[in-house]
C-alpha cells in the first residue's frame, strides 16, 4: 500500500471536498504468506512466545515474532489486528533482556483487552489458501511422521515442497552414523569400591577416530629404532 498523508478534506460542516485512496498491489504469493504465518503461529504456540502470550491467557489464533538486539521487540497479529511493541532506551543502551521477556508480555496484555472490544472480538483462524497442504512431522527429525514416530506436530507447506522422507528413514541414517562414529549411548557402569571414577577403562572399545589414531600410534611404535650415527663418521 502506498502511504498517504490525508484520507479526506472536509469543510467545517463535514462536507467532503476530496477523498484520497492509497494504491494497492499484491507483492507476495498468498501461499507463501500463509506458510510464514503458520511458522509464526508456532512461535506463540510452541516457541519463545508461549510463556509470554499463551500462559498469560491470550488464546485466539495469532502469529508473532520476537526480536532482541540492544532492545526488545514483539510483532504479532490476529486475523483482524496487528500490534508491534518495542521496549528499550532512547540512547540505544543495551537492554540486556530479550523481546520475549519484555515486549511480548505487553503485547499479550494489550491484545487481551483488544479482543474484549466488539470491533476486535471476532479473531478467527487464518484462512488457508489453495495450494497449501498440512503434513504431520516428527519433532526429532522434522520428516514425515509414521505410526512409529509418535511425537508429532502439524506444519504447512506450499504443495510440492513438503518433505518426502519419513522419520524412520532419517532415524535409520542417524543410527548408521551413530554406530560408525561410536556415539551411541551406553549404560553407565557402577564404580567399584576403591576404583578411581576418572580412570580410563583399558578394555573400553575405541571409537571411530580413536581407531584411526591408534593405527598411527601402533605404526609409530612398531617402526624400528634407527641407530645414532657414528660420531667418527663424516
Amino acid at each position: 500500500m502506498s502511504p498517504i498523508l490525508l484520507r479526506s478534506v472536509r469543510t467545517s460542516k463535514g462536507d467532503v471536498i476530496a477523498n484520497y485512496n492509497t494504491d494497492q498491489r499484491q507483492v507476495l504469493d498468498p501461499r507463501i504468506a500463509y506458510v510464514m504465518t503458520n511458522m509464526m503461529e508456532g512461535v506463540i504456540n510452541n516457541g519463545l512466545g508461549y510463556t509470554a502470550v499463551r500462559l498469560r491467557g491470550f488464546t485466539p489464533p495469532a502469529a508473532g515474532k520476537t526480536g532482541s538486539s540492544h532492545d526488545g521487540w514483539f510483532a504479532g497479529y490476529t486475523s483482524n489486528l496487528l500490534c508491534i511493541v518495542w521496549v528499550g532506551y532512547d540512547d540505544y543502551s543495551d537492554l540486556r533482556l530479550s523481546g520475549a521477556q519484555t515486549a511480548a508480555p505487553i503485547w499479550a496484555e494489550f491484545m487481551k483487552k483488544a479482543s474484549a472490544l466488539p470491533q476486535y472480538s471476532d479473531m478467527k483462524p487464518f484462512s488457508q489458501p489453495s495450494g497449501v497442504v498440512d503434513v504431520q512431522l516428527d519433532k526429532a527429525t522434522n520428516r514425515l511422521a509414521t505410526p512409529n514416530c509418535t511425537d508429532n506436530y502439524t506444519s504447512a507447506f506450499v504443495e510440492g515442497t513438503e518433505p518426502r522422507d519419513t522419520c524412520e528413514t532419517q532415524q535409520g541414517i542417524k543410527g548408521f552414523l551413530t554406530k560408525m562414529f561410536g556415539g551411541e549411548s551406553k549404560p553407565v557402569m557402577p564404580v567399584q569400591p576403591g576404583q578411581d571414577p576418572n580412570a580410563k577403562d583399558p578394555n573400553k572399545k575405541k571409537g571411530f577416530f580413536g581407531k584411526i589414531a591408534g593405527m598411527f600410534k601402533d605404526d609409530k611404535s612398531s617402526a624400528p629404532v634407527s641407530k645414532p650415527p657414528d660420531s667418527e663418521q663424516h
